[in-house]
């Protein structure tokens, strides 16, 4: 919504807190413990992979060389 309206700053502040607040302190934190359960490593994998591929997707518009690089 941010980007559709323009609102670069406030675009990149919404990209930040995904990474940081959603996937790093909560889901990552989240994810160790569902890593060790062989039950649950392979869902957890996949969503760790789609997580992480949508914040290189939201990322590339402002930082595209790191986001490629990443």
């Amino acid at each position: 919504k941010r980007m559709e309206a323009l609102e670069v700053h406030g675009a990149v502040a919404a990209v930040h807190h995904f990474w940081l607040r959603s996937f790093c302190d909560v889901y990552l934190e989240t994810a160790k413990r569902s890593l060790q359960d062989p039950s649950l490593a392979s869902e957890t994998r996949w969503t760790l992979l789609s997580c992480s591929d949508l914040g290189l997707k939201l990322l590339a518009p402002f930082a595209p060389f790191l986001a490629e690089e990443l």
